[in-house]
């Protein structure tokens, strides 16, 4: 069976309005961090809110493409990359080349479309869009158990259904209310194309469709009773659990791809004779927006600046802050930092010194080697994509992996 990208977003469009109200009212305008090597999105609320986030992609308008975050797997924890190559391998399976292409030029809305297909075939449905500074949006999709929906009632269908319409989203009305009602577990009785009955627990709606787009909705009788309804919320658990089942083993497709990228890409060099001496390298010096992590504590990172005006509420304001099923507004949004520990590569080695070493004591235990902790920040904050980044005694031969790295997040994030 075949889709097109907007089946997929036709599908998504209204219970992904549903989660972005849910998301809303938990962000109330609050900071947030994304710590992808945890994973953690992290809302500073009192309390703070922990979400589990999935990298999609970014999107920058100086570069003028879109990027999957599995064009270059390795890079990022495979867990955080998972709902990407889920909707990479549904793409495929689905004949959607839009999901299936590492970069995409630009258009207007394309990042925004992309995700809503993406939630489509991970169920993963609320999303935020994390400004990285100069232009570039990194994508993200957002779980965690403070999301659950509750019970859907009749008032609340018809609330996110206006919500979305508004949007001019929805293509095929008639598959996105058919879809809406299967993955919330309501009934769903098509007495011909032109009309339907959804029953959900206190009561039931006729909705009337002219050439696929909504025309009329009434007050109905509902065509089923509770026990029904009970089991069509079993079957949209099932559903939920299956899509869950799919990105574990995208996961470990995942993990798997970026292994075998990363030892392709290894330097291939003698290796050296156990009694050698190894020396250590000597650390690079990073530009802001990258943080390394080391045995001693951290250093302190400047906290973001404040806004100004808190981001609006669940209302569909038309300068309001994301996250909506909207287009990220045109001004600033609110700062936050956004980091993740890169997978490392194999250690390149060394040949061994001509002349045979000293004996030595038995070595102490190795300390963690550093790994680079690629860090974007949101605009105005030191590090941004905005400030002029230098690096210093920087040698290309002996990192090759980490050159390799930087320039995938150069290209990435719009370094």
């Amino acid at each position: 069976m075949t889709k097109t990208l907007q089946d997929l977003i036709d599908e998504s469009i209204f219970i992904s309005t549903e989660y972005q109200a849910r998301l809303a009212e938990l962000t109330q305008g609050a900071e947030w961090d994304v710590d992808f090597s945890a994973p953690a999105f992290t809302l500073q609320t009192e309390p703070p809110v922990s979400l589990t986030p999935y990298l999609l992609g970014t999107d920058s308008t100086s570069r003028g493409s879109w990027i999957w975050s599995w064009q270059e797997l390795g890079h990022f924890p495979a867990v955080v990359v998972s709902a990407a190559v889920q909707a990479r391998e549904a793409g495929w399976r689905l004949g959607v080349d839009e999901l299936s292409t590492d970069e995409l030029s630009t258009a207007e809305g394309l990042a925004r479309r992309l995700t809503l297909a993406a939630k489509g075939v991970t169920g993963v449905y609320a999303h935020y869009p994390a400004s990285a500074g100069g232009g570039v949006t990194a994508w993200l999709l957002l779980e965690g158990p403070e999301l659950e929906l509750p019970e859907l009632t009749v008032e609340r269908m018809m609330r996110v259904i206006a919500e979305a319409l508004t949007t001019d989203t929805a293509v095929d009305h008639n598959l996105a209310v058919d879809s809406y009602a299967k993955l919330r577990g309501a009934h769903i009785e098509w007495d011909t194309e032109a009309t339907c009955v959804v029953t959900v627990r206190d009561g039931a709606q006729r909705f009337w469709f002219d050439e696929h787009q909504i025309s009329g909705v009434e007050p109905a009788e509902p065509t089923v009773g509770p026990d029904v309804l009970a089991d069509l919320a079993a079957d949209a658990r099932a559903r939920a659990v299956a899509l869950r089942e799919d990105r574990s083993a995208a996961e470990s497709t995942a993990a798997r791809e970026g292994g075998e990228a990363q030892q392709a890409a290894a330097p291939r060099e003698a290796p050296v004779p156990a009694q050698a001496p190894q020396e250590k390298p000597e650390p690079l010096e990073v530009p802001d927006f990258v943080e390394t992590e080391h045995a001693e504590p951290p250093r302190e990172v400047e906290q973001p600046r404040e806004t100004e005006e808190p981001a609006a509420a669940y209302a569909g304001a038309a300068d309001a802050d994301l996250p909506f099923d909207q287009e990220p507004s045109d001004r600033d949004v609110r700062p936050g930092r956004v980091s993740t520990t890169v997978v490392p590569g194999p250690e390149p080695v060394r040949p061994a010194a001509e002349e045979a070493p000293e004996p030595v004591a038995a070595p102490e235990p190795a300390a963690e080697r550093e790994v680079e902790r690629g860090v974007v920040a949101g605009p105005g904050i030191p590090g941004s994509a905005e400030a002029e980044h230098v690096v210093e005694g920087e040698e290309p031969a002996e990192e090759v992996q980490d050159e390799r790295k930087k320039g995938f997040f150069s290209r990435f994030f719009g370094l």
